[in-house]
């Protein structure tokens, strides 16, 4: 993960320099081929643990509040936090109701989840979260942002906790591809920068604000899936 927030902020830098200049379009998911955590027994498939992970009850949704929100979180950071104007959320269970029924356990929570965000500015972004799905990598993570001067995409590489990033952009009548090398420098963790902020009394890089808003939009879009309508943020 520190190799995710390596890149994370580096091109963040990027866009802060306005290479993407006004971002417009973004496209952000994180799926599994088969991973619902806790289904399969204590360690579920190894990536955590307990029934409460399906039990709607107990964690409040599947993988769009599990997965999805971080995947969101990294898009609206880079995008500035635009104001959302309205939602358009689908959820699914297909495939986790057959698996949970092989081990006799209810499941109560989506396995793949979708939704479109318009925002005040114009702009729009697609989200997608799963835990299971039929894909060819275990593990699937990009978030890709679209801008009127260029674009850029953050993505896991070989369905491993390993990323990658890229900038792409039209200069003088041609078209540019730049990749991002790590220089073996690696960023303070986010819980230093969290106890740092504590011990030296300044604001945290994610403040309650951008933390609310995340949930809000996650809130909205289960509320449509439920509806089946667009819901206004």
């Amino acid at each position: 993960w520190l190799t995710n927030c390596l890149y994370a902020i580096q091109i963040k830098k990027q866009v802060e320099a306005g290479l993407l200049g006004d971002i417009y379009f973004g496209r952000t998911s994180w799926h599994r081929r088969n991973g619902i955590p806790g289904l399969y027994g204590a360690l579920g498939s190894g990536v955590g643990a307990g029934h409460w992970f399906f039990t709607k009850s107990m964690a409040g949704g599947g993988p769009l509040i599990d997965l999805g929100v971080h995947r969101l979180d990294l898009a609206l950071w880079l995008m500035g936090y635009p104001e959302p104007e309205y939602v358009v959320g689908s959820t699914y269970d297909f495939l986790a109701q057959d698996k949970a029924a092989v081990v006799k356990k209810e499941y109560t929570v989506e396995d793949l989840a979708a939704g479109f965000i318009r925002f005040k500015n114009g702009a729009s972004l697609v989200l997608e979260a799963s835990w299971a799905a039929h894909i060819k990598e275990s593990e699937l993570m990009e978030t890709r942002l679209l801008g009127t001067k260029g674009g850029l995409v953050q993505r896991n590489i070989n369905g491993a906790y390993e990323f990658e990033a890229e900038l792409y952009f039209e200069n003088q009548g041609s078209e540019f591809d730049l990749r991002l090398h790590e220089n073996g420098t690696q960023p303070l963790s986010s819980f230093h920068h969290f106890a740092e902020a504590i011990l030296t009394d300044t604001l945290h890089i994610a403040t309650g604000e951008e933390g609310l808003l995340v949930m809000k939009i996650l809130d909205a879009l289960y509320e449509s899936a439920n509806k089946r309508v667009p819901v206004k943020v």
